[in-house]
């Protein structure tokens, strides 16, 4: 148990990681309390009308809005408390995979909410101008991830983990085409709802499982180097016992 207050305590000990978890626990309790109680109490007046404003360009309630927002302060908040272990000595020879598992959970997310902001601030869904059409076919956001996700998955092979930045470009790639495919997933649920919440359900869903996966890998990584000191040091001031 004492290796996993560690891991929390190190993973938790910046001010950047500490104030995204409380921000995400801030908005989340306030979607459900005004969820139950149909209130707008908790937050100020003014923070509210941003929230509704934010509201109008996701095409979410009110109350699924502070979630979402709240769970994508959390995201980031995890994405800063480990990409440091590729800077701390202790971790970084070893970090290989877990830099893959945050290139893949990073491009995601950042594609998503970018491919969101467009079509919400352009009317991309809308407007002809940002469209791209071949021969009378409309080329969406989905076929450029599945395109994606061909390519990422080709290089992966071809490179068998030999070279590193092969690894981390189809890495990159892959999770750019994810993104672009959960952007429309709602959309091919529906058979024409961009704004269908089952996109923004597919995204929660990927990009918490893409975290635990993160999480876990970081976890191993620590334990493991937390290991190997106890180990340097017990060689060193008592009798080594493998």
């Amino acid at each position: 148990m004492r290796i996993e207050f560690l891991f929390l305590s190190y993973l938790t000990k910046r001010k950047s990681a500490k104030m995204c978890i409380s921000l995400c626990t801030i908005f989340v309790l306030t979607a459900l309390v005004e969820a139950v109680s149909r209130f707008t109490f908790t937050l100020p007046t003014v923070f509210i009308v941003d929230i509704l404003d934010a509201a109008m360009i996701l095409r979410l309630s009110y109350e699924s809005t502070l979630m979402f927002i709240g769970y994508g302060i959390l995201l980031f908040g995890m994405l800063s408390a480990v990409f440091p272990m590729f800077r701390d000595s202790k971790f970084r020879p070893n970090s290989k995979k877990l830099q893959i598992h945050f290139i893949i959970l990073s491009s995601f997310t950042v594609t998503f909410l970018i491919a969101r902001l467009f079509v919400a601030i352009l009317n991309a869904d809308i407007n002809p101008v940002c469209q791209l059409w071949v021969k009378g076919y409309r080329i969406h956001h989905f076929f450029v991830g599945i395109g994606l996700l061909a390519i990422a998955g080709w290089l992966g092979h071809i490179n068998g983990g030999s070279r590193s930045i092969i690894t981390k470009v189809s890495a990159g790639i892959y999770g750019t085409g994810m993104g672009l495919v959960a952007d429309e997933f709602g959309l091919l649920l529906t058979f024409g709802d961009y704004w269908a919440e089952q996109s923004y359900i597919f995204f929660v869903l990927i990009s918490l499982l893409l975290l635990i996966a993160l999480l876990e890998e970081a976890y191993k990584l620590f334990k493991t180097a937390k290991n190997l000191n106890s180990m340097v040091i017990t060689f060193i001031y008592g009798e080594w016992k493998p």
